[in-house]
């Protein structure tokens, strides 16, 4: 079969009816996050064909002989992509002549990162490959500071795109003390170190047990389920207590509303809790996770992990459990916000007849 034939059989690439976008994200990777980001995209850009973004030796010889893209644009997608390694593919998708744009990205914060062996902080180079974009919009308030700080000023706060995955409406919570916590391994890429946190919630769960909550653990990541399951055996519950449906974005979303709180470490945790509504606490591993709660003004309710009290826990678990319903409405408003901007966006960036 030649290259053509055999790339022609991949339909989803060559749909004449739609135009294309190449996703640019960290996809297929059994991390519960980043695939509710890909689904969200598709959700927000139904109008549009959501592709992952690819550019292999068949797709160049497609378009050499066709004289056609096959994207219409290249979008990077939600994640802490900005100032990552990411920079090579944007760069690639740039320099072949796609469009591209930004929509729900947070930026690494050197804050944190220049303490990360190897890493290297490429902002400069970002923002001479923003400035060519159609549209940069990113998750929070502190991303934004960044990029403004270092010379991108057409920049826009758009909120997390997996808020789009959010219900219409409010369940109010029935108060039935359950409590679900997250928390899983960063290659030690943390505030503080992963043994603290892991003692801290073993301590933290014993505490909750027998003070009548009911204790159940959800991973986000393949990689976090050795972790969960020691901290399960160190608190001495059942291993049936760990949610194993985490790689199905519905059945996350459905299991995440029979909880009257969520303690999350990973953002997306939190992110798809609250798309249901349910009050949570955010465990910010990095700065990314203080960056979202910024954006729905909860950062009341954000703890570094290197700054953790179980007295401090304990009153933050206390205030949402006697007042979720305020809370509630509070973070339905300002999905409701966000949700409104993402898709006046998403319209805005293909109505450019003359860019596309």
């Amino acid at each position: 079969m030649s290259i053509i034939s055999s790339f022609l059989n991949n339909i989803d690439y060559l749909m004449p009816f739609k135009k294309k976008i190449g996703y640019l994200g960290w996809i297929g990777f059994g991390n519960l996050g980043d695939e509710a980001l890909f689904e969200a995209n598709k959700r927000i850009f139904r109008e549009q064909k959501v592709l992952p973004y690819k550019h292999t030796h068949k797709i160049e010889i497609y378009e050499k002989t066709f004289k056609r893209s096959i994207y219409d644009a290249v979008c990077l997608g939600g994640g802490t992509l900005i100032n990552s390694s990411h920079i090579n593919k944007f760069k690639e998708a740039q320099d072949i002549g796609y469009p591209t744009f930004v929509f729900g990205s947070g930026v690494r914060n050197p804050i944190f990162w220049n303490h990360v062996e190897g890493w290297e902080d490429s902002i400069g180079e970002w923002i001479s490959l923003l400035n060519k974009c159609r549209f940069i919009g990113v998750r929070g308030p502190l991303s934004e500071e960044i990029l403004r700080r270092n010379g991108c000023q057409n920049v826009e706060i758009i909120g997390d795109p997996v808020l789009h995955l959010a219900e219409s409406n409010v369940k109010y919570k029935e108060k039935n003390k359950k409590i679900c916590i997250n928390i899983g391994i960063s290659l030690g890429n943390i505030w503080g170190s992963e043994d603290e946190v892991l003692e801290f919630i073993i301590k933290l769960a014993k505490i909750l047990l027998s003070s009548g909550w009911d204790v159940s653990f959800l991973p986000v990541w393949n990689e976090d389920l050795k972790y969960i399951e020691e901290a399960v055996k160190k608190i001495g519950i059942g291993a049936d207590e760990i949610f194993k449906d985490y790689l199905s974005t519905t059945k996350t979303l459905e299991y995440l509303k029979s909880f009257d709180i969520l303690i999350g470490e990973k953002l997306h945790s939190v992110i798809l809790a609250m798309c249901v509504y349910t009050p949570s606490i955010m465990l910010e591993y990095r700065p990314k996770c203080l960056d979202f709660m910024k954006s729905m003004d909860l950062e009341k309710f954000n703890v570094r992990t290197d700054m953790l009290s179980i007295d401090l826990i304990m009153d933050l678990i206390n205030e949402l459990y006697v007042h979720p319903d305020a809370i509630q409405d509070h973070i339905f408003k300002k999905i409701s916000q966000y949700k409104n901007i993402q898709k006046e966006k998403s319209r805005m960036i293909f109505e450019d007849k003359s860019y596309f």
